[in-house]
C-alpha cells in the first residue's frame, strides 16, 4: 500500500488580509477565494492567527481603515501645497459640517411665476401681431 501524502498547506499572507479588510472587504469567503482555500479553512486559520473570529476582527479593523481615510483626507485638504485641495476641503465641509450648495428653488425670484407668465403673454402678443400682419397682406405679395 502506498503512503497517502497530505496536500501542502497554502500560505495566507496576513498583511494582505489586513489590507483587504481595512480597504472594505467584508467577506472572509472572498478572502478564502483570494488564497484559493476553503472557507472553513480560512476561518479556522484566521482564529488561530488572531485569537478571535473574522467578524469580530473585521469590525474593528474596518473602522481603523475608515479612520485612516479620514485622517489622510483631512491632511490633504489642509495642505496648502497640494493641487486640488480646495475641492477636497469643500467635500469635507459638505460631509462633516453638513454644508451644501443652496437649492436652486431659493435662487429664483420671489415673483418668478408672474415673470414667466408675463414673458409668455408678451410672446403670444408678438405672435398675434405677426399673424395679423400676415392676414392683412395682399395675396399678390
Amino acid at each position: 500500500m502506498g503512503v497517502v501524502m497530505a496536500r501542502p498547506q497554502k500560505e495566507i499572507n496576513w498583511d494582505i488580509v489586513e489590507s483587504y479588510i481595512q480597504s472594505g472587504c467584508k467577506s472572509g469567503a472572498a478572502l478564502a477565494r483570494k488564497f484559493d482555500i476553503q472557507n472553513d479553512t480560512f476561518y479556522r486559520k484566521f482564529r488561530d492567527q488572531y485569537g478571535c473570529s473574522f467578524q469580530d476582527y473585521h469590525v474593528a479593523s474596518h473602522e481603523a481603515g475608515d479612520e485612516d481615510i479620514r485622517r489622510m483626507l483631512h491632511a490633504k485638504a489642509l495642505n496648502n501645497k497640494a493641487p486640488g485641495n480646495s475641492t477636497l476641503l469643500m467635500f469635507l465641509a459638505r460631509c462633516r459640517l453638513g454644508m451644501k450648495e443652496p437649492e436652486t428653488v431659493h435662487l429664483l425670484a420671489a415673483n418668478q411665476t408672474q415673470i414667466d407668465e408675463s414673458q409668455l403673454i408678451m410672446q403670444l402678443q408678438h405672435r398675434i401681431t405677426e399673424l395679423e400682419a400676415g392676414a392683412n397682406k395682399p395675396e399678390t405679395e
